[in-house]
């Protein structure tokens, strides 16, 4: 990502109802997923970004972080989180991290990054027997807009594509789900207008900053969107949630 879009990312972070779901999702999921087992947690989020949910699991056990961007890191360095690897996860030696996590954690992150295929059956290597991956990818390709090349995606993902490569790289699919179903029309309207009518020379992020109490309605939307997740799969979205577990 360019090094403006990290900037607003940590801004965003702090308040905005689409990262704040995400948030929700996440710890749900972890709940979930993690009882039974021995606490303290081993966690990895790959693509930690400014380190927002990175900090938020350390409730669960001992976080680790891997980003490629310096400014990301740094960001989450001034968050006190100190266990932050600076570098691409495809070209790191993982080679002492063989079945060592409990959970590994890709939040938009697959979409960045060329060889997917790779980053997924390095997850595996690192995964303990039973540990799980919690994926998270923009869903449907012809959501394609500005606020993708923003973000340097090289894809969004069909939900058989992402689940074939899991199953591929090793993995058992445990759930699968849309999120951000409620906000799916309004988005889809204004990424087909924006992709229509305006084009910038240097592409822009299309957050969109609501009126407090309008955002603060959005956040309770998507508190109760990731709640229903738990126990359901939501038909449609802007988001593809995938659990998956090795064997």
């Amino acid at each position: 990502m360019q090094q403006l879009e990290y900037v607003r990312m940590a801004e965003f972070e702090k308040n905005f109802w689409w990262h704040k779901g995400k948030l929700f999702l996440v710890k749900n999921l972890m709940q979930i997923y993690s009882e039974g087992m021995k606490r303290p947690l081993e966690i990895l989020e790959i693509g930690c970004g400014t380190g927002e949910i990175t900090q938020s699991l350390t409730e669960f056990g001992n976080v680790k972080g891997i980003d490629v961007s310096e400014e990301a890191i740094s960001f989450c360095k001034k968050r006190n989180i100190a266990n932050v690897v600076l570098g691409d996860v495809n070209n790191l030696d993982i080679s002492g991290d063989k079945e060592k996590y409990d959970f590994i954690l890709a939040l938009d992150v697959l979409e960045h990054i060329q060889d997917d295929l790779e980053t997924m059956r390095r997850a595996r290597y690192m995964l303990k027997e039973g540990g799980y991956f919690i994926v998270n990818v923009p869903a449907h390709k012809f959501l394609w807009s500005e606020h993708d090349e923003a973000l340097h995606h090289k894809r969004r993902y069909h939900s058989v594509e992402i689940k074939q490569k899991l199953k591929d790289s090793g993995f058992d699919i445990i759930k699968y789900s849309y999120f951000v179903s409620t906000a799916f029309f309004p988005i889809f309207l204004i990424r087909s207008l924006t992709t229509l009518f305006k084009r910038n020379a240097y592409p822009k992020t299309s957050y969109i900053v609501l009126p407090e109490f309008l955002n603060n309605f959005a956040i309770k939307v998507m508190s109760a969107e990731a709640k229903l997740l738990t126990k359901m799969k939501l038909p449609i979205g802007t988001t593809l949630t995938v659990v998956a577990r090795k064997p």
